[in-house]
């Protein structure tokens, strides 16, 4: 028997949930892949309002463990109530057309439901897994014995074991699509010896099809076996911060300009502030015990390359501002399309200087305004 493991509890999993800002859809593809990690959408809801009471709903089933029939009873009365509820005529805001389109209902109710539980305990599974995978340094693929009509490229993958750090893991850690309660659990040389496993040298990989996604256009080459919108890794993309968003409101200061050498190191400068030191993203909890993924994905542009948004001497006055803060608050900030975002917003105020940083799925930003001399 493989000795007893960490699990992920509620608050891990809620962690991830509750740093969600909002993002209204009416197609399920038109928040794709890495955005669930940032965003919380239902398709076909488009106002705040529903959308907070669906994701209080489910905030409650999380931290609550409510089983499906629970969260259906509780939230059906209200989605009734404001007409969320049957077959109706909405227009697609994207092509103008009216079309006539499934609202709330049991079954679309359980997928809300199972696919929001499993994100938010595979993203915070993943969290424990970076965090002991110097003594868990594998994963094993697990695919649930319990799935009726189980897809035979997940039982095929059952028991493939790879490295954590492998890429395999970038488009294979469960869920792995519709309905899908595969897993990874971690293991380590010992426990691969006492139940005579071995690394995979070579997974079972299935033929890639294209995927076209019909909102955005973004062409995808998924393996057979993953669904579109879940070839991903929930976890990874908790992890890995979008790049630095210049958001409006707040001018940023310095030159944005730098060579490459010293791009590095004003990065690692800024990651040394929260001892990080290999580079890779790691959670950093605030002084509120609120997590950040801190990592070089802040520092990265749209073509993959690193630069410094400000001079060093402001990105570090940033790193301090977020590490040790003399205040902190959650706030709503509207990003450049006008989509309110939840944000982190951090305050500190020292020798005549005040910084303010701010961290949303978005992105993040930063400014320091220097009191002028008498």
């Amino acid at each position: 028997m493989v000795e007893p493991l960490p699990i992920v509890s509620p608050v891990e999993a809620l962690r991830f949930f509750r740093a969600k800002g909002l993002a209204g859809s009416f197609a399920w593809q038109d928040v794709w892949n890495g955005e669930h990690a940032r965003a919380f959408t239902v398709a076909k809801v488009m106002s705040r309002d529903l959308l907070e009471d669906i994701r209080a709903a489910l905030d409650e089933a999380i931290a609550g463990g409510q089983t499906l029939e629970t969260f259906r009873a509780n939230l059906r009365p209200t989605l009734e109530a404001k007409g969320w509820w049957g077959r109706k005529p909405m227009r697609d805001p994207e092509t103008g057309e009216l079309k006539n389109v499934q609202l709330g209902s049991p079954r679309r109710l359980k997928t809300i439901f199972e696919v929001n539980m499993r994100s938010a305990y595979a993203a915070g599974r993943w969290e424990r897994i970076e965090r002991n995978k110097k003594a868990f340094p594998y994963l094993r693929y697990m695919h649930s014995l319990k799935m009726e009509n189980a897809r035979p490229q997940h039982v095929a993958w059952h028991g493939t074991i790879r490295p954590v750090d492998d890429d395999w893991w970038d488009t294979h850690y469960g869920p792995c699509g519709w309905g899908c309660a595969c897993t990874a659990q971690p293991v380590n040389q010992r426990v691969m010896e006492r139940r005579g496993w071995a690394i995979t040298e070579q997974p079972v990989a299935f033929p890639k099809r294209q995927y076209v996604n019909p909102r955005t256009g973004e062409v995808s080459a998924i393996e057979q076996g993953i669904s579109p919108g879940f070839n991903f890794n929930i976890g990874k993309a908790y992890l890995d911060p979008l790049a630095p968003s210049h958001m409006p409101g707040l001018p940023i200061e310095g030159d944005a300009t730098a060579a490459a050498g010293d791009v590095e190191a004003g990065i690692d400068a800024f990651l040394s502030v929260f001892g990080i030191k290999d580079g890779k993203a790691r959670i950093v909890h605030d002084r509120d015990g609120f997590p950040l993924a801190i990592g070089r994905g802040w520092f990265r542009t749209g073509n993959g390359r690193h630069r410094l948004p400000a001079a060093p001497a402001e990105l570090a006055r940033a790193a301090q501002a977020i590490a040790r803060p003399t205040s902190s608050r959650w706030t709503w900030v509207r990003d450049a399309s006008g989509r309110a975002r939840l944000t982190r917003r951090y305050v500190r105020r020292e020798e005549g200087a005040t910084t303010i940083a701010e961290v949303s799925g978005a992105g993040w930003r930063f400014v320091s305004h220097r009191a002028r001399a008498a």
